[in-house]
């Protein structure tokens, strides 16, 4: 069809004097290789190729499976190295042709990539050493993400970083901690998602804790002070970003977390001295007279902790917690700002102190009564501002 009708349609704007013998040849040519190229695009396989192309894997692998212990420990490794490299070789070749499959190519590579690192661990019996290979999987996805730019690899990176982290609180040593830090660091400069600054955040809060075993502390707000160390982050990257909200959710958390941990008596064993407790007020007050930023102002109430945790049954940590939620909560609808999460975080504190305090004096029908009650009373005090406002829908 193409033949006939573009020589056709050439030579007759050639015969009008539309066109030049040359560029009518080239036109002719254009075409001659387009149609070449889609019909080439449009050459599926036939279902038994698909099909049979299964069978053989299956195949494979269940020979693989079966002669397992018979295989020897270099071919083993050689095998998935093998398949790990075979991936990326052929994503690369199909980048072009048919894009999509690229992402599933290499994460499929990044997947042989762990079970050949499992293989070798296993081979050279370094069961005992699986924190290392976490961080090793957790530098080679941050590594994925830089290079080829696609959300999956943000996902892998996270959850290779909580397993890195969450497996290393009982030691891993002060050079495998620096490692860490420098590879948290490059995820966070270089990839500028505000998705992956805030994983890379959360790592680094994390790696942060677990130096405080090395730095011969023995008291209980290492926590707090991990959080004023991450704030040199803001020297450098002042940017506002939604990554840096973060540090709300993380101040939050620890001031629940402090309140219930009190109660429990596993702070009031052994109170903070006063001379920690006013360096770490000092340093958090510290940082929202450098930034003046409103955000760091909800962070720096952290101040109050230290002091609060001397009195042993926590109702003065309570207190001023539920004051700070109650505050915030309204600050935030007088300046007009979102006020889900401040409503969400008074919840959650109103709800942790009746548990902690009243959860065995008061009937259960009651509690919860209450409960409904002040959440009734919030709302509708939030509804009532909203619907005096001059210019604004309820």
């Amino acid at each position: 069809m193409i033949e006939v009708s573009i020589d056709k349609k050439v030579r007759e704007w050639q015969e009008a004097g539309l066109l030049d013998e040359s560029t009518g040849k080239r036109l002719v040519d254009y075409e001659h290789k387009q149609r070449a190229a889609s019909e080439q695009n449009d050459h599926k396989p036939p279902v038994l190729v698909i099909v049979g192309s299964i069978l053989l894997a299956l195949s494979l692998f269940s020979f693989v499976a079966a002669n397992w212990q018979a295989i020897p420990d270099l071919l083993k490794i050689g095998l998935f190295l093998l398949f790990m490299v075979g991936f990326y070789v052929f994503a690369e070749r199909v980048r072009l042709k048919t894009p999509r499959y690229v992402t599933l190519l290499r994460v499929l590579g990044f997947v042989f990539f762990v079970a050949t690192m499992a293989v070798i661990f296993t081979t050279y019996n370094l069961s005992g050493q699986l924190t290392l290979l976490f961080w090793i999987l957790f530098t080679m996805a941050v590594l994925h993400r830089i290079m080829y730019e696609h959300v999956i690899f943000s996902i892998i990176s996270a959850i290779t970083a909580f397993m890195a982290v969450t497996n290393s609180f009982e030691g891993i040593g002060l050079t495998l901690i620096g490692f860490a830090l420098i590879v948290t660091w490059v995820w966070f400069h270089f990839v500028e998602e505000s998705l992956d600054r805030t994983f890379a955040w959360l790592t680094f809060y994390g790696l942060f804790n677990i130096f405080g075993q090395y730095v011969d502390y023995e008291g209980r707000l290492w926590p707090l002070w991990s959080l004023v160390i991450l704030h040199v982050l803001l020297l450098f990257y002042r940017k506002q970003a939604v990554w840096q909200s973060v540090y709300l959710f993380v101040a939050a958390v620890l001031s629940i977390g402090y309140l219930v941990n009190v109660t429990g008596s596993w702070l009031s064993q052994r109170p903070p001295s006063i001379l920690e407790a006013t360096l770490l007020s000092i340093s958090f007050v510290a940082i929202y007279l450098i930034h003046r930023r409103n955000d760091l102002l909800w962070v720096c109430f952290l101040a109050v902790i230290p002091f609060a945790l001397f009195e042993d049954s926590g109702v003065l940590l309570a207190v001023m917690i539920e004051v700070i939620a109650l505050t915030y909560l309204v600050r935030q609808d007088m300046t007009r700002q979102p006020t889900i999460f401040a409503f969400i975080y008074f919840l959650v504190v109103q709800m942790t102190i009746y548990f902690i305090y009243v959860w065995d004096r008061l009937d259960v029908s009651l509690f919860f009564l209450i409960g409904a009650l002040i959440v009734f009373a919030l709302s509708l005090g939030l509804w009532w501002r909203n619907r005096t406002r001059k210019g604004v829908t309820t």
